[in-house]
């Protein structure tokens, strides 16, 4: 009995072990995890050499946005950045027949701009994605340019790319004679508003206004109205008559093809009242609820009883925001920082401060485990880990692997981005840290706060506070240690949106040594904030940036 019960203690014991060691070897998230209280472990922590360097975002592709920026913004040090859009309309439905005596009463643009609501007594909004606080002016123009389907240098049935610079895949320019068609609206100072938007009717039976509905804050002005005097209102009712009206029994309101080369959409131009102010806003010109109505009135004659009599009924033709949609950006770079970008005089040795802007701005490039005199990457790597005849052994297990990066705010602009995003930009793709991790807020669709720490305040031992970005690799680092998986460079960027991931091609990659950068993620696309970060050789030592791992091994220690 004692011997069944001894080898049972010693079975259970070994199994322990092996459960131990597969815990360790497929979940190292938490510090100390499995570990803690066992006499032959011990936890340690390292800080290991990265180097980072700048490049320069250069035009991208920015047509299927999910959303588009619209405005101006300025930035102290970075200057100025000029979002302007162009997009088709189409029709909702075609082979219109629009009554008798048809006559023009308004032509209503509406755009939701993105925004959160808040449910009570009574809903709120709060605008998401609204950069600075001052007006600017706003033009709507008809577009004559051609935004095509389809590259006619590509391959057969290949899309038509479009890129931030106005241009197209194989260098055409779409020109500003193209796109300022004929003027349609202009508000000299435009700003957008977070109240949402009551609409009226008028009770026939009662002849009050009651309220109808209420739309979520948007862009909704009118093009054109009858009671609208100018020059809130484009007083010539010609134009939509011509354009629509007198089309009824054309071709060209009866497919999709015809009316998109017939009628060829809006260009929106923003401009700043003065360069160093203005605004900058996220469209929704996707949403289902972004069209351009066309209210009219109309005479039908009805028989009844043998009589015959004739009466007067409402309209509408909508056209939504269906087809091509096209961001432009116009950037006015200080010439001096961007001087300052390019001058690294090779990516190896890395620069002083890190200047990431999103848009057309700039970006950082991270190596890990860089190269140091007498401490090479393969030598760090082989702290952790063995490597004989392509099978690897495991002499450190990582529990923790995080990236610090410190805002200089002396040199950064006082709106700091709350989130940075880092991705393989050897592959285009995420992080394996991004993929695991599910954390969401809900309420605001914000997420992926593990791997990706947004902005904080630390205060430190001399009661300094300072502010930093925090990303944790440890899936990532383990992959390199356990799985001899490739240290590929990393890309830093500000967001507006970590979790839009999808990377929007470069219409030309950027070159590092040996490699490319092809594209950059799509929340970057749509934010144009901006911070300045420590980098490797700051002069500040204390705030250069950091890879901390804390990591188990076997303890040295004799047993007590």
């Amino acid at each position: 009995m004692k011997y069944f019960n001894s080898v049972s203690f010693k079975s259970v014991c070994v199994l322990s072990v092996i459960f131990m060691i597969q815990a360790c070897d497929n979940d190292f998230s938490e510090i100390g995890t499995g570990i803690v209280g066992t006499p032959d472990f011990k936890i340690t922590h390292g800080i290991y050499p990265v180097n980072t360097y700048n490049k320069k975002i250069t035009s991208f592709q920015s047509d299927g946005l999910s959303e588009n920026l619209l405005g101006y913004y300025y930035d102290p040090l970075f200057g100025g950045s000029n979002a302007d859009y162009v997009g088709q309309l189409a029709p909702r439905t075609y082979a219109p027949d629009f009554g008798d005596e048809t006559v023009l009463d308004s032509v209503v643009l509406t755009i939701p701009y993105a925004n959160t609501a808040e449910v009570g007594e009574s809903t709120t909004y709060t605008l998401d994605s609204l950069y600075g606080s001052d007006p600017i002016k706003l033009s709507i123009f008809k577009n004559n340019y051609y935004l095509r389907a389809f590259d006619p240098n590509a391959d057969l049935d290949a899309t038509q790319n479009y890129y931030s610079n106005g241009t197209l895949a194989q260098g055409e320019t779409i020109g500003a004679s193209d796109l300022e068609g004929q003027l349609i609206y202009q508000n000299n100072s435009y700003f957008p508003s977070e109240n949402p938007i009551d609409l009226w009717e008028n009770n026939e039976e009662t002849n009050v206004f009651e309220l109808a509905s209420t739309l979520q804050p948007s862009l909704r002005v009118h093009l054109f109205s009858n009671t609208i005097p100018a020059p809130n209102s484009n007083p010539n009712a010609m134009f939509w008559d011509d354009l629509i009206f007198s089309k009824e029994e054309d071709v060209v309101l009866t497919k999709a093809s015809d009316f998109l080369d017939y009628f060829r959409g809006l260009y929106f131009k923003a401009e700043p009242i003065s360069p160093t102010q203005g605004h900058l806003m996220q469209l929704n010109f996707a949403s289902s609820d972004a069209n351009v109505t066309i209210y009219y009135s109309y005479e039908e004659t009805i028989t009844a009883d043998e009589e015959t009599s004739t009466i007067t009924l409402q309209g509408e033709y909508e056209m939504n925001f269906t087809g091509n949609r096209v961001n432009i950006f116009d950037n006015t770079f200080n010439a001096s920082l961007l001087q300052t970008i390019e001058d690294t005089t090779t990516d190896s040795e890395g620069d002083d401060y890190l200047y990431l802007k999103g848009g057309e701005g700039s970006m950082a490039v991270v190596e890990l485990f860089a190269d140091q005199v007498g401490n090479s990457e393969e030598d760090q790597l082989n702290e952790f880990r063995e490597v004989n005849n392509g099978l690897v052994t495991v002499k450190r297990l990582i529990n923790e692997a995080y990236l610090e990066f410190y805002v200089d705010e002396t040199q950064s602009n006082s709106d700091l981005p709350n989130r940075v995003y880092i991705y393989d930009i050897d592959n285009n793709i995420p992080m394996t840290d991004f993929f695991l991790d599910q954390t969401v807020n809900t309420a605001s669709a914000d997420s992926k706060f593990t791997h990706l720490v947004p902005l904080s305040t630390e205060t430190s031992a001399d009661g300094t506070e300072q502010k930093k970005y925090k990303i944790r690799l440890t899936e990532h680092l383990n992959n390199i240690v356990i799985d001899d998986s490739t240290n590929v460079r990393l890309g830093l960027v500000v967001s507006s949106n970590v979790g839009a991931a999808a990377t929007r091609g470069f219409q030309n990659s950027i070159d590092i040594e040996g490699a490319e950068i092809e594209g950059i993620p799509a929340g970057t696309v749509l934010s144009p904030k901006s911070v300045v970060l420590h980098g490797n050789n700051s002069p500040v030592a204390a705030k250069r940036v950091k890879l901390n791992i804390y990591y188990t091994e076997p303890s040295t220690e004799p047993n007590n």
